[in-house]
Parts: structure tokens; sequence; C-alpha cells
């Protein structure tokens, strides 16, 4: 992939934005291997590896790094397997940090990253999108099934299409509780604690008491789809930093893509064109009906080009604003979270 990205980005017209942005990634991902540590209260500083250091903090999603050292001792919880499993970049889940720096899978993590650099630039450039996805390969695999334990005071036969069900492993995505028919009782309130901290997702069949957080199946809804929509959902959040969660809303909100549709036409620029040019034109027609004419057309296009230039980047910058003042659904989510917590 990488012999064939840089083949077909030196084969490129000299100049060629698609080809120039091609060359920088694949510089980036020649270099040497781009590293950072972390754990969940976040960064470490590394040894002293022959790497490039980045500073990372967890989820690991920070820009230009190649594989995330993420130092946790014991299991790891529900959300950090989640996770793992999403990428990139590459996390090398470690206990501790040691001195002498471990054998780093490059490869496999810089495959996926100019994968998804040659699909983004075959998304920005329709024109070359069949070349630049012919090279990125088939998209990736579906992720696999959810690991899904079922848990309940008395025996039970439950099944679930699209899961895998799986007994006396603690390394699950989504508890699903079936309670007995009279609802859940205070002995079973530990269990159920218990299986919310260790998953991050509870299902329940049942209410659940007020102090355990989880999901209730809706009426009429089926088990494997409430596990399915409990997965969709963001596992609890870890201590909030008003301060730092919401300037990564606004880094975000900056950097949403948005349409502003076509422009309007601007109808007072062409008043201007056509008043200056026609001044313009009598003025100069003293000289010579020609010379006139010619004055007009220069004048009033002149006007026309600059005026139309300027309108219409204050069109953007009111349309951009407007985009930005209608939060998105994980916007308005993030805020009242912080907003409960604060």
């Amino acid at each position: 992939m990488f012999i064939r990205a840089a083949d077909w980005a030196q084969a490129r017209d000299f100049g060629c934005p698609v080809g120039l942005h091609l060359r920088r990634v694949l510089l980036d991902l020649t270099g040497p291997p781009r590293v950072g540590a972390c754990t969940l209260a976040g960064p470490v500083p590394l040894p002293p590896w022959p790497v490039r250091e980045v500073t990372v903090t967890w989820p690991g999603l920070a820009a230009g790094v190649d594989i995330v050292v993420f130092l946790h001792p014991g299991p790891l919880p529900a959300a950090v397997r989640s996770r793992l499993q999403a990428g990139p970049p590459a996390v090398l889940v470690l206990p501790a940090l040691p001195e002498v720096m471990p054998e780093l899978p490059l490869i496999d993590a810089r495959v996926p990253l100019l994968a998804g650099e040659l699909r983004a630039l075959a998304a920005r450039h329709p024109a070359v999108a069949p070349a630049l996805l012919d090279i990125a390969g088939p998209a990736p695999a579906p992720r696999p099934r959810p690991r899904v334990a079922v848990i309940s005071p008395h025996p039970v036969e439950v099944a679930l299409p699209g899961c895998e069900i799986v007994s006396g492993d603690p390394h699950v995505d989504v508890v699903l509780a079936v309670a007995p028919p009279g609802g859940w009782s205070p002995a079973d309130h530990p269990t159920l604690r218990d299986a919310a901290r260790r998953a991050g997702r509870l299902v329940s069949t049942a209410p659940l008491p007020a102090d355990v957080p989880g999901t209730l199946v809706p009426a009429g809804e089926s088990w494997s789809r409430a596990c399915q929509r409990a997965l969709r959902r963001p596992p609890t959040l870890p201590d909030p930093r008003p301060g730092t969660w919401l300037r990564a809303i606004d880094l975000l909100e900056r950097r949403r893509p948005g349409d502003p549709g076509q422009p309007p036409v601007f109808w007072e620029v062409i008043a201007q064109a056509l008043v200056f040019g026609a001044l313009a034109g009598l003025a100069a027609a003293q000289v010579g009906p020609a010379v006139g004419v010619g004055a007009a057309l220069t004048v009033g296009g002149m006007r026309w080009w600059t005026g139309r230039r300027e309108a219409r980047r204050a069109w953007l910058r009111e349309e951009n604003a407007r985009l930005r003042a209608v939060p998105r659904a994980p916007t308005r989510w993030v805020r009242r979270q912080l907003a409960k917590e604060m």
C-alpha cells in the first residue's frame, strides 16, 4: 500500500493538491515512530526510546500518533476494551513502562492510518476517488460480535442474535440482567452494582435500584436489540474536568464540516458594478465611444469581481457562525452530563 501510494503521488502533476497532501502523509508515516504513553489519569513521559514522543491522554485520540502505550495493571474496564477495538491508533497495553523499548507493531499501526488518509482524500476529491480507494483496499472488517454475560437469580434460557453469550469471563461488553417475576430484591442489589461496575453497560429486564446505573429493556423490545442499543451509548464518563471538556467541544464544533449551501445572488454588488461602470463610461466617452465602452466594462467588471469576493466571504462567515450555533446531538449530550456533574 505504501509503495503504490508513493508511486501514485509521484505520478501526479506538479502542484496537484492531492499529490502534495499524500506526500506529506507518507513522510509522516515513514519517519520515526510517533509514540505516546498515558494512563487513565493523564499522560506519562517516555524513557529515552528512539521514537518521536507525542503527548497523549486517554482515550488516545491525539493527532499525529502511531502507537499509544496504555499503562494499566489488572483487568481492563469495558470502556477501555471498546476503545481498543475501535482504533486507530494502535494501543499497546502494558502494566508498567519499561526502560527498554518493547517491540512496537509499527507496520500494523501505520497501514490503517494510511488507508484512512486515502479514504479521506477520496471523499474530498471525487475525481481521483477510484484510484485512491483502489490503493486503500477494502474497508475494515466489521467489529466482532459483542460479548454479553447473562445474570439472573434463577436459571434462564436466553437467545441473543448477533451477540456472543459468554459465562465465567469478566471481559464482556454488556451484562444482561434477567429479573425474576417479582423484580429485583435487596439481595440482588450487590450483584447488580458489581456487574455495572465491571462491564460499564448493564441492561435489565426490570427497573434497577436508584444507585445502580443501567438501562431498562422497553416494553415490546427484544433483549438482543436492547443490548445493541446499550452498546451504541457511551459508557460512564470519567471524572469531568469542565474546562477541558468545553474546550474539546468548541474545537470539534470549529472543525465540524458544514455545507453552507448555494450562495445567494449578490444584487447589491451587481447594482454597484452597473453604476460604477456607467459613470466611468460616461466620463471616458468624451474621449471616444470605444474608450467609454472599454472604461465601463473595465470598471464595472473590477467592481463586480472585488465586490462578489468580499460579499461571499461575509456570507461564508455568517453561514459558518450559524452552523456552529446549532449544537449537534453529541455536543448537547456532553453539556448535559457536565451540567449534572457541576
